[in-house]
């Protein structure tokens, strides 16, 4: 099954707390359901590196009740794309970190994200006083090979 021309686009916005994160599964679920030629690896992958990026969001906001955030699902033009945008200063990102060693209680996040998506950006988006992360996978055709 191939993509139509109209990619399927799932949009959640709330604050940035753990009711939202609670509620990114089931966007995906309204996603998956408008994209079935999604293969089951790359949504597995696509959720887990947003998963990631949102948890971080909502743990490292300062005040996560008064953040805002956006998460916009795009399936089409054989890639998935999500957008998370917040309302929350200036994030200090470094997206070269690698994995901690084994003993290290956290920081594996930015770099499992990392490795789950083709590409993975961060920016500070200037006159909206908010971040933006930008989660991209190429999907995989049945061959194994990138698709579209």
């Amino acid at each position: 099954m191939t993509p139509p021309d109209d990619a399927p686009l799932v949009v959640l916005s709330a604050t940035a707390s753990p009711p939202w994160l609670d509620a990114l599964p089931d966007a995906f679920a309204a996603l998956w359901g408008q994209a079935p030629w999604v293969p089951t690896d790359d949504r597995l992958a696509v959720e887990l590196a947003t998963t990631e990026i949102a948890a971080n969001i909502v743990r490292h906001s300062p005040a996560p009740e008064t953040v805002e955030v956006r998460a916009e699902l795009d399936a089409g033009a054989g890639r998935v794309v999500v957008v998370l945008r917040d309302t929350a200063p200036a994030a200090d990102v470094d997206l070269d970190r690698t994995m901690p060693p084994p003993e290290a209680e956290s920081g594996r996040g930015l770099a499992l994200a990392r490795a789950c998506v083709d590409r993975l950006e961060h920016r500070w988006v200037a006159g909206t006083s908010g971040n933006e992360w930008r989660l991209e996978r190429r999907v995989r055709t049945a061959g194994g090979g990138p698709g579209g």
